[in-house]
């Protein structure tokens, strides 16, 4: 199949262009007049991207994208899969959440299903932004975000019991309109050196209040990890049944950042293939887990680079990819943003910019050589002053949705690398930036 899925040489330069596919080529280009990102890469995987239904008063750039037709425009041309970025996390919607919040998401499955978006689930269980009645005892609603003061956590029998309702109550009420769900998130800490083998990586679990109310029963086998897939793939299943469609139609990811990383890397695959290992035993050869969620939350280098594990290698990122499938399971990048410059929110410099696209084009190659295992590709965000990131100017479009480099490395990352994927010289890639309608097909403008 790979080798279907060629690039055609286009003035000299390997570039994008194959024929568009699926639902979203019928779509209004609206405001944004750039190659659709989307229809470029529609023969190898979906394109995504987080949408908000309100503006962020804490973050004054985050500004709703429903109701802005500008950044509508730019969803609507250029990606396929919508991730709400806090609407649908467990301390916006549970069995006990306002109906505002509920309203919040209605806006989101509202404006996904008037222009042909899918929707993938974010999150359902997750030791931030949950409320902390759910796993801690004494807890009342609303019930923030747990800290290092939190009390203890509920009786075992009583966590699990709020875990299962919760991912029951929450996945039921959203049905088929939501495609595919995060049941887990970062249950390992940023750094996991120690884990090397399949019999060491529990202990290398962050120490959460789900981790401490449902630990590892030496029994039976269970823990809070078990319970939660467990739950979900019932529910999944009822519903895939319900509809009418095939069982494991919805698709259920753990998720995780830093995952390039080869500690941390192990850890989440030994995590998997023991649950889908044990899961299979028990149902006929079923998986449990189908997906994992490589976050992408990557740094080119400098002081923002210091903060986490250091620059991105993109080789890291080809390793984990290929290590995860081959559990059999699927990869999506799911938050992907790329951090270039100071510690201090500040104009990118030429410089950065083609450092940042560099990268970009270097990561989609990777990209592109394994679409056969990548279900999909999802940006965190449309512009950098509204990223949670904006310091250090991560994404695609810059100030007044500029597109910056990065989103021609995207588009034709081809152009900003020779074959053997080391970089163009500058004067080949400024040739392309000059003129780009010359080298990308037109039927993607």
């Amino acid at each position: 199949m790979k080798m279907m899925k060629r690039f055609a040489l286009i003035a000299g330069i390997a570039l994008l262009a194959f024929a568009s596919c699926g639902t979203g080529a019928a779509r209004d280009p609206g405001l944004d007049t750039l190659p659709s990102l989307r229809m470029i890469w529609a023969d190898y995987f979906p394109m995504g991207n987080i949408i908000a239904s309100f503006d962020y008063s804490w973050r004054p750039a985050r500004v709703a994208d429903i109701g802005n037709p500008e950044r509508e425009a730019i969803l609507i041309r250029h990606f396929d899969i919508l991730t709400a970025e806090d609407e649908m996390k467990p301390d916006a919607i549970n069995a006990r959440a306002p109906d505002w919040r509920w309203d919040r998401v209605e806006r989101i499955l509202g404006f996904a299903e008037a222009h042909g978006f899918r929707v993938h689930g974010h999150v359902l269980a997750w030791h931030s932004q949950s409320p902390t009645w759910l796993n801690v005892a004494g807890a009342t609603p609303p019930g923030w975000t747990y800290t290092s003061a939190t009390p203890a956590p509920h009786p075992r029998e009583q966590a699990i019991a709020n875990l299962k309702e919760h991912i029951e109550y929450v996945m039921r009420r959203l049905g088929t309109r939501v495609e595919s769900w995060e049941v887990l998130n970062e249950i390992f800490p940023s750094g996991v050196g120690m884990v090397t083998t399949a019999d060491n990586w529990r202990p290398a679990l962050r120490n959460t209040p789900w981790n401490r109310a449902i630990p590892f029963d030496p029994v039976t086998g269970n823990c809070f990890i078990w319970y939660a897939f467990t739950t979900a793939r019932r529910v999944a299943d009822e519903i895939d049944y319900e509809a009418g469609r095939p069982i494991g139609t919805m698709l259920l990811y753990y998720n995780d950042y830093n995952e390039d990383t080869p500690g941390k890397r192990n850890a989440i695959y030994f995590m998997v293939r023991e649950m889908n290992e044990r899961f299979a035993r028990e149902n006929n050869g079923r998986r449990l887990i189908d997906v994992i969620g490589m976050q992408a939350h990557y740094h080119v280098g400098g002081p923002l680079a210091a903060w986490a594990h250091g620059a991105i290698l993109p080789s890291n990122v080809r390793a984990s990819i290929e290590r995860f499938a081959s559990l059999g399971v699927y990869v999506s990048i799911t938050e992907l943003d790329l951090t270039v410059g100071n510690t201090e929110i500040s104009p990118i410099t030429a410089q950065q910019e083609r450092q940042q696209a560099m990268i970009y084009a270097q990561l989609f190659q990777i990209f592109r050589d394994n679409a056969d295992v990548i279900r999909r590709v999802s940006i965190w965000g449309i512009d950098d002053p509204a990223s949670w990131r904006a310091r250090g100017n991560p994404l695609l479009w810059g100030e007044n949705l500029r597109p910056k480099e990065a989103f021609w490395a995207v588009a034709a990352p081809d152009a900003f690398l020779m074959p053997d994927g080391h970089p163009r010289p500058a004067a080949e890639v400024d040739a392309f930036l000059s003129n780009p309608r010359a080298h990308i097909d037109a039927r993607y403008w």
